[in-house]
């Protein structure tokens, strides 16, 4: 079989990328958005400063804002941080506070296993601009005390991809949006894998190709995942 070729639209971890070089693949990583954080709004903070509150994390960049910006945050000994992702967990883990990794990857379960766990705690979402009205939707739906913070800004950038690649690996239908935007098309016979529902929709609204959805959202399941669910494909 030959080596692969995979195409990543995303900025990886190092933990990722140290599995990767003992795989025998080849890979580009090419992100196309530029992330702008926000500086947090201390009124809005000083509220809850001295409240228990179960912080929501659903973004590795949501979990680089909270760990940048804690000490200005008010954050309680009793508060919880709530995270989707290993990678996100492994981020959070710079502050001192109990973390709980969901695996389920999506919003109605994630927000289901916090208001679950609620015994009273100001819900406080970190969120970036797109993306978020789902789960906002759900914890405005409940009458536990709820606040979200637009965090930070993800600004596209067009990109052109130079080669042809074995596989595309898409991390949102943000990303997918981008790819296209900027004039690129995915080799027809080239393997589409989406880590999440909505980004293998975006996959199937854009591209003819055949699109596989990941059951791991997790950056490194994710990546595991598709290199063994292309040599699948290619043993056929």
């Amino acid at each position: 079989m030959k080596t692969p070729v995979f195409f990543i639209g995303e900025e990886l971890s190092g933990k990722t990328r140290q599995w990767l070089k003992k795989q025998h693949i080849q890979y580009i990583e090419e992100p196309f958005f530029k992330i702008d954080y926000k500086k947090p709004d201390l009124k809005l903070f000083k509220a809850v400063a001295h409240k228990s509150k179960q912080w929501v994390i659903t973004s590795s960049y949501a979990a680089h804002w909270l760990v940048r910006f804690h000490s200005q945050l008010g954050l309680s000994g009793s508060d919880t941080v709530f995270c989707w992702s290993e990678k996100q967990a492994a981020i959070l883990r710079n502050i001192d506070l109990p973390i709980v990794v969901s695996s389920f990857g999506n919003h109605q379960e994630i927000a289901g296993m916090v208001m679950a766990q609620n015994r009273g705690e100001t819900i406080l979402f970190l969120h970036g601009d797109q993306l978020h009205s789902e789960i906002n939707s759900i914890f405005l739906g409940s009458n536990i005390p709820f606040l979200a913070f637009e965090a930070y800004k993800n600004t596209p950038v067009e990109k052109i991809v130079n080669g042809i690649f074995d596989a595309y690996l898409f991390f949102s239908s943000a990303g997918i949006d981008s790819f296209k935007a900027s004039g690129n098309f995915p080799h027809p016979d080239s393997l589409i894998l989406a880590n999440e529902n909505s980004t293998a929709r975006a996959a199937w609204r854009v591209f003819t190709n055949k699109v596989c959805l990941s059951p791991e959202p997790e950056e490194l399941l994710f990546v595991q995942y598709s290199i063994s669910r292309w040599m699948e494909e290619n043993e056929k």
